[in-house]
């Protein structure tokens, strides 16, 4: 799988952007492969909880967000270009942003 720079090789289990490898735990690479897969679609806490930690969702954890955070830093700190981005009330979605 592949969006802008980022490579997701799902047979080596295996990420890279930019051709810089970074390395994901089990639940980072389930997320990532769930949001690039659906690229451009708003992905809800409860589709991501039921998806990738196969649990119905319960508001009153922050665990999507501390995988979101964390996930957000190894792919896109230090980059120019973020490709995951927060949509408020909604979810989550990853995606190359338009040019202004």
């Amino acid at each position: 799988l592949r969006v802008a720079d980022l490579e997701l090789d799902l047979l080596r289990r295996r990420v890279t952007r930019g051709g810089k490898r970074i390395d994901l735990t089990a639940k980072e690479f389930g997320l990532l492969e769930l949001l690039m897969r659906r690229q451009g679609e708003v992905l809800p806490r409860s589709l991501i909880a039921s998806q990738v930690w196969d649990m119905n969702f319960d508001s009153d954890t922050n665990v999507i967000e501390v995988a979101m955070r964390r996930l957000r830093l190894k792919v896109d700190d230090g980059q120019s270009v973020k490709l995951i981005q927060t949509v408020r009330g909604m979810g989550y979605v990853l995606e190359v942003p338009q040019e202004p």
